[in-house]
């Protein structure tokens, strides 16, 4: 489309020269007659006009080219842009990694007698998602059946499979895992287990509660140490509601992980003591 408004103006632009060049001539070779004066009077309106198109056409063929500029421009800053967003994410990624990993480190170095090997996550089940998770580290890193798996926010699972370089990890929230527990406020004791209605919420349940107990939303729960799996101690979640029968008995409590299985990188697995 430019190069169509370029050819006209071009043509236009030959034509007005050749009037304005052949009255020039009339005047200059004329003199002051009354016939260049009649030229002057019969060519000036044309002349006008065809100066006023030029002019448009100059001004639109500029318009044009100015647009194209402002295009290249707006493409390039746009390039840009995109750049510095993706530096920005690179770097809040590797500033959220690196926390991760400090806290990581803590935890570990605040296991005393534990013996801890890292991991992270490289697979989710293939029925729900967070039931079951496999892990980086297997039988060569000395990670066995049974293991405690673990964040800095609390109880991950425990390990039911291994391979040499992978193990896989049934969550807290898996209906086939259970644990014992202890609501840090009271003392008192019960199981936290996974459920068939809860765990696509992301949530547990905590039953054979004490029918004396005096729970209220909010509580927080650990590990009790019982069944050998889970040092005591550890976080496991916080109490989201709490449900009673007709009589006022405590049927179970729905449990929060502290987990975020949505944010879930890295692990430590419990492998052992010395």
């Amino acid at each position: 489309m430019s190069s169509f408004f370029r050819k006209k103006g071009v043509q236009l632009a030959a034509a007005a020269t050749a009037i304005v060049l052949l009255i020039a001539a009339i005047a200059h070779f004329g003199g002051v007659n009354p016939v260049s004066a009649a030229a002057r009077t019969v060519f000036a309106p044309f002349q006008n006009g065809v100066a006023y198109i030029v002019n448009k056409i100059k001004g639109t063929t500029d318009f044009i080219r100015e647009m194209k500029s402002y295009k290249d421009e707006n493409e390039r800053l746009v390039t840009q842009i995109n750049e510095l967003k993706k530096q920005n994410r690179d770097i809040t990624n590797y500033r959220e990694e690196n926390e991760r990993l400090k806290e990581m480190l803590e935890l570990k170095e605040n296991l005393t007698g534990y013996s801890t090997v890292s991991a992270s996550i490289i697979a989710y089940s293939s029925g729900y998602r967070y039931d079951t998770v496999q892990i980086s580290k297997g039988s060569l890193a000395g990670i066995s059946a049974g293991n405690a798996v673990i964040t800095p926010d609390g109880v991950v699972g425990v390990v039911t499979e291994t391979g040499p370089t992978w193990s896989l990890v049934s969550t807290i929230l898996n209906p086939n895992n259970a644990m014992g527990v202890k609501v840090s406020r009271t003392g008192d004791v019960a199981v936290v287990e996974g459920d068939n209605e809860l765990y696509g919420e992301n949530y547990c349940k905590m039953t054979f509660i004490d029918k004396g107990s005096n729970l209220i939303v909010g509580d927080l729960l650990e590990t009790s140490g019982s069944g050998g799996i889970y040092p005591a101690g550890l976080s496991v979640g916080a109490i989201r509601e709490v449900n009673s029968d007709a009589m006022g008995n405590l049927n179970y409590a729905t449990i929060e992980p502290l987990v975020d299985f949505d944010k879930l990188y890295e692990v430590l697995v419990i492998n052992g003591t010395y």
